[in-house]
């Protein structure tokens, strides 16, 4: 099981039975059982047939279209929400108590997540290195049961980010040059990739809200303002160090990208088609390992347990 990337320029797929034909430029890449694709995943300058589309759906097999950057541009998502489901969200994120409360959680666990993550360079990078940035983020945890409003969460949040990513330097192969984290547009292969995770990160969450039946549009510490879909940028913040900033850091330090996998101009630095191709096998494959600390369970079933955890917890 896994998810299909249609990505390449002259890349197509269309339905012959019960399997998905991929081809590129009419030649034939690969046959793929229907019941075999959890997921797809489609670049601008790829074609997808009307059959596929309906097929898919009706399987409740998630697809997304996405751009160059990984970010996603539309999808289409089989959604377990009813009208009671939707009340209950929209009333306990009306209400200031829980919204602060729910909000100081998530921001509690990043936190916690940056520290964590910092810790598991000790033995490589060195402990006096990471040891004061640790303890500024354990400090900032620390002031988070204080803060009376959304805002001074958001500054203890922001606080947090900048000594985190203060350390990035230090956790990098010294071929990776890092000044500062840079998202739209992103300035250099680091940050290209870190931008790109997160856009993965962005479906992964998508999925595995709409699963648990909550509405992705009411959120509770990002703003509800109508330009994007809140509570999933509230829940991807449980998973950006453990998932991607792990992964990054992974793909980097282990050299399985390279310098050449990235295109620069003046204005930005993005991945290339073959940068990208490394990235999406290496995501697949890191996406479905299992792993001792998460109970011998993979990081895509930590996030739909996290979230359903989540869920759960607004409907008591």
């Amino acid at each position: 099981m896994g998810v299909l990337y249609l990505l390449s320029a002259g890349s197509c797929a269309h339905k012959v039975g019960p399997r998905i034909v991929v081809e590129k430029n009419s030649e034939v890449l690969g046959r793929l059982p229907i019941r075999l694709i959890d997921g797809l995943v489609v670049g601008r300058n790829a074609q997808l047939s009307t059959q596929t589309i309906f097929e898919l759906m009706e399987q409740h097999i998630p697809i997304f279209y996405i751009d160059g950057r990984g970010k996603i541009i539309g999808h289409f998502i089989y959604e377990k929400q009813s009208a009671s489901r939707l009340l209950r969200q929209l009333e306990i994120f009306r209400d200031p108590v829980r919204q602060l409360e729910l909000s100081w959680e998530v921001i509690a666990e990043k936190i916690d997540n940056q520290r964590d993550l910092l810790k598991r360079y000790e033995k490589t990078v060195g402990a006096d290195k990471l040891d004061k940035p640790a303890k500024k983020l354990k400090q900032a945890v620390d002031k988070l049961s204080a803060m009376q409003t959304l805002d001074e969460l958001r500054g203890v949040e922001g606080l947090a980010s900048k000594i985190y990513f203060a350390t990035f330097p230090d956790l990098l192969d010294q071929k990776w040059k890092w000044k500062e984290r840079s998202q739209h547009p992103a300035r250099d292969p680091v940050n290209a990739l870190l931008n790109y995770g997160y856009a993965f990160l962005e479906r992964e969450v998508r999925i595995a809200a709409a699963l648990a039946g909550m509405d992705a549009r009411i959120g509770f510490f990002h703003a509800n303002d109508g330009r994007k879909d809140s509570l999933i940028f509230d829940l991807m913040e449980f998973f950006r160090q453990p998932v991607i900033d792990r992964f990054v850091l992974s793909l980097l330090n282990k050299k399985m990208i390279q310098p050449e996998h990235f295109a620069s101009t003046p204005e930005e630095c993005r991945l290339t088609d073959d940068g990208r191709i490394v990235f999406c096998n290496r995501y697949e494959e890191y996406m479905a390992k299992k792993y001792r600390e998460y109970g011998d369970k993979t990081s895509r079933d930590v996030i739909n347990e996290r979230v359903k955890k989540f869920s759960a917890y607004l409907n008591r």
